[in-house]
């Protein structure tokens, strides 16, 4: 039995970020602040930011986190992988049965 604290599965979305290149700076510090999230790409005007949270609920509350931020003209889901909790636990710990 799991402890309630853990949950029993692990989402992870990438976001492309579509932006005002001039407004890049304040973007970048505010899409990093967030939680479970990471900036991989970044080239003018675009960045593409992955998102890992408990559930799709965090996941879509951070796109629109991203969406709402000024100079932000769009931020699309392009990728949603849903991992059991064992698993990436499992994979975490470098313990993975093939």
């Amino acid at each position: 039995m799991r402890p309630e604290s853990m949950p029993a599965e692990w989402h992870i979305a990438s976001i492309l970020v579509h932006l005002r290149p001039e407004r890049s700076d304040a973007i970048r510090a505010a899409v990093s602040a967030m939680p479970g999230t990471e900036i991989h790409i970044e080239e003018a005007g675009k960045m593409i930011v992955t998102v890992e949270a408990p559930n799709e609920g965090r996941i879509a509350d951070h796109m629109t986190a991203m969406h709402l931020l000024d100079g932000v003209m769009s931020a699309v889901l392009v990728f949603h992988h849903v991992e059991p909790a064992g698993v990436a636990a499992e994979e975490a710990n470098g313990s993975t049965d093939v």
